[in-house]
């Protein structure tokens, strides 16, 4: 179609740029957030959005079906964590002696995550996921053998809807035709907020 911008599927095949932000504000009539930091070196990713659907029958056959969507899911192969980022994002506390001290009772901050895939269209894919909660990291750990074997770790998050939007992640191609100038450069610089986001009315 003439004057029509197409937007075409692109395949993703590289996970890098893993980054975070803290959210500081998120009521129904605004959304702030953190510095953007980078989280950990990236190995993999996975990210299920927990949706369900649901069928009604009639007269002995489907009638109908709907659509539930819940939290999303995100379980994210890692290097490592620095215990700077431990404690921002998992509430652990880091001592005078610059010692990282891990409690039962930490209390984990609500963080966006973002992060880039290499696509087959030469493009590149941004993410950002708005609102969410990591869990403590796995670590792995083995013996000194003849070979050396790097032991990596995963972590887990959940994310939910903000208050301020009904929008739980936001993505974009570099490629997409109609995008518009700035979004790509200025992705990282801030937390991409949705254009003309309105208020929630509770």
């Amino acid at each position: 179609m003439t004057g029509t911008a197409v937007t075409v599927a692109a395949v993703p095949f590289t996970l890098e740029n893993l980054v975070y932000a803290k959210v500081l504000t998120d009521t129904f009539e605004e959304m702030t957030f953190g510095p953007v930091k980078r989280f950990a070196g990236a190995l993999d990713a996975k990210i299920n959005p927990n949706s369900s659907t649901a069928i009604y029958y009639r007269d002995n056959g489907a009638g109908g079906a709907a659509t539930a969507k819940g939290a999303v899911e995100i379980e994210v192969g890692i290097d490592a964590v620095s215990k700077e980022v431990r404690a921002d994002v998992l509430g652990s506390e880091i001592d005078a002696n610059g010692v990282l001290l891990d409690s039962p009772d930490d209390v984990a901050p609500y963080v966006a995550f973002g992060f880039t895939s290499e696509t087959d269209g030469g493009g590149k894919q941004y993410y950002w996921f708005y609102k969410g909660k990591f869990e403590v990291p796995s670590d792995n750990f083995a013996t000194r053998t003849d070979k050396v074997d790097f032991q990596t770790g995963s972590i887990k998050g959940t994310f939910v809807k903000p208050n301020f939007h009904p929008k739980d992640r936001a993505s974009v191609n570099s490629k997409d035709a109609d995008l518009a100038e700035g979004v790509i450069e200025n992705w990282f610089n801030n937390v991409y907020l949705p254009a003309q986001a309105a208020p929630v009315t509770p």
